[in-house]
């Protein structure tokens, strides 16, 4: 029984071995298909030819817009808070001279009636003397005796003509009394707090009707109708900004724009930002749209540079060199950089070697570029405008049956 078993097998092993065999043979005989010729892939860069010319420079920034002015409304006074011709209100609008408040000040109102009262006296008590010791003076002492009025501010004294008639006024008490009623006049425009501005109330501390002391902060206002600008600029973009230029100042979204001008740059680093900051004065109308606190967008004009060309940032390499395309392979150089942008870069030739003008700068290159790789180069196309045109061809690399898009 086993022998039979091990010859079934060997018959089998047999067959599929001859089968195998057989295969081999026949392909063997078979007619292979003639091998295609290897495609070398060519590298194409787009290029751009150098051209410096007079280039007009400008720096693009951000910041918040602010009040020029920005006051503490603080009670010089003491005494009770009335209303003023305006609402004592956050968000209240105002114009200039309006009465924001009043302090209540009827006692000292009072007080200073009372001095002139008594200075009135003192003049009057002192005319005789005048009139028999200094007869020329007796004239205008008399009439601005007759000219003073209890509820109005004093005049100011006639004027003293010799030493004689100073020593007089003075043992009188006259000029003492005079400076003492000048100095309680001046205290008493303390009680009414005028607008020096026009300008809107941003928040405020006390309500109509509280007991303030003096150097109470009552209010806090800003001025509405000259806004400033205050801009971070990057200190390498510093340079090109001078005070007196013109501004155009946008929303983000271009939707609106204002005319402004840089009125001073500061001397110093913010350490917060490590910028320079720069404050533009905006132009403002009625309803002119601009608000405190609003972000806006600013293009500055900087100088002119007489000999220039402006290229993407993507081209540098080594943070100042660049690739060329030179007799059909890739060249680098040296570059001088100006300025620098998000997406741009200004360079400008170098006094000895570098870029040169008329040299085929490489705009766009593979990724595994290095020195002296064959290329083949296509002239930069402005918008898309047509087709790529090689400006030159490699020999040793076979060429595509399709121009590529080097867009």
């Amino acid at each position: 029984m086993n022998v039979k078993k091990l010859a079934v097998f060997a018959v089998a092993v047999l067959i599929l071995g001859g089968g195998f065999f057989a295969m081999k043979q026949f392909s063997e005989m078979k007619e292979l298909p003639p091998e295609r010729p290897k495609v070398v892939s060519a590298n194409y860069v787009k290029v751009n030819p150098v051209d410096y010319r007079e280039v007009d420079t400008e720096v693009v920034a951000y910041g918040r817009i602010t009040s020029s002015q920005t006051l503490n409304v603080i009670a010089e006074v003491g005494g009770r808070v009335l209303p003023g011709s305006v609402p004592l209100k956050p968000g209240t609008n105002f114009r200039r001279g309006q009465v924001l408040c009043r302090i209540y000040g009827e006692e000292a109102r009072l007080t200073l009636q009372a001095r002139k009262s008594e200075f009135l006296n003192l003049i009057a008590s002192s005319l005789p003397d005048l009139k028999i010791d200094f007869a020329d003076n007796y004239a205008e002492w008399l009439a601005y005796f007759e000219n003073i009025e209890i509820d109005q501010p004093l005049n100011e004294l006639p004027e003293i003509k010799s030493n004689k008639v100073k020593t007089f006024l003075a043992t009188k008490n006259i000029l003492r009394d005079f400076y003492t009623i000048k100095s309680m006049e001046e205290n008493m425009r303390k009680y009414t707090i005028y607008a020096p501005y026009d300008g809107s109330i941003t928040t405020v501390n006390l309500e109509v009707g509280t007991i303030v002391n003096a150097g109470t902060n009552i209010a806090n206002i800003i001025r509405t109708d000259e806004l400033e600008l205050e801009i971070p600029v990057e200190i390498h973009e510093v340079k090109w900004i001078q005070e007196g230029s013109p501004v155009e100042v946008t929303l983000e979204d271009g939707s609106m724009n204002w005319k402004g001008e840089v009125i001073r740059i500061a001397d110093y680093v913010d350490p917060n930002t490590q910028s320079i900051n720069v404050y533009v004065s905006v132009s403002t109308a009625p309803n002119s749209g601009l608000y405190d606190g609003m972000y806006l967008r600013t293009v500055i004009p900087g100088n002119r540079l007489e000999s220039a060309m402006e290229v993407p940032r993507r081209v540098l390499m080594n943070e100042n060199e660049v690739f060329v395309v030179d007799g059909g392979v890739l060249k680098t150089k040296k570059v001088n950089i100006e300025k620098i942008s998000r997406d741009q870069v200004l360079i400008s030739p170098l006094e000895a070697g570098g870029l040169n003008q008329g040299d085929s700068l490489v705009i766009e290159a593979p990724a595994n570029a290095i020195e002296n790789m064959k290329v083949t180069s296509f002239e930069n196309q402005s918008q898309g405008q047509g087709e790529n045109i090689p400006r030159t061809t490699q020999s040793d690399t076979a060429k595509p049956k399709q121009t590529p898009n080097a867009s």
